[in-house]
């Protein structure tokens, strides 16, 4: 009987140990998909992840540290033009609705502003986070990843190369 729960106990003990090793290697994958196809999703354990919980991922972790910032910078930001854009359009839309005055459609001028300047912080966001994915995935490895763009400084208009 005692052979027995030994080796009880040692499947059980390698069951637990191969667990934690399997859970702790896990990749995180960018599939596109959503609703129109052709929407950047995270993927960890064949969970889809939202922005935020790729956020709580990235800031548990010591040594993402350097990529956490940015994210919830520019992920904070998109978020709070981009619900500022949908008060401001909807309430002139709705005042028109059950009102028999005039709305004030300036509202929904600024609200579509709002929205607009809302574009390049999920863009941004979209750019950290997948860099703090690959770095994620690579082990904790830098990656020589340079990016190109277009910059106006003092002395004129040129290429300005980020590494």
């Amino acid at each position: 009987m005692k052979k027995q729960h030994k080796l009880l106990l040692i499947t059980l003990l390698s069951a637990f140990i191969f667990s934690g090793v399997f859970a702790q290697t896990s990749e995180i994958e960018t599939v596109y998909g959503g609703i129109f196809k052709n929407k950047k999703v995270y993927k960890k354990c064949d969970i889809e992840l939202t922005n935020s919980q790729l956020i709580s991922l990235i800031k548990n972790d010591e040594q993402l540290k350097d990529y956490y910032k940015p994210m919830v910078l520019n992920y904070t930001a998109g978020a709070l033009l981009y619900s500022a854009s949908t008060v401001l359009i909807l309430w002139p839309v709705t005042e028109s609705l059950y009102a028999n005055t005039d709305p004030n459609w300036n509202l929904a001028y600024i609200g579509a502003g709002c929205a607009l300047l809302s574009i390049p912080f999920k863009r941004a966001f979209n750019k950290h986070a997948d860099r703090a994915v690959a770095f994620y995935n690579s082990g904790y490895k830098k990656t020589s990843d340079v990016d190109f763009d277009f910059n106006i400084g003092p002395n004129g208009i040129g290429i300005v190369m980020n590494f």
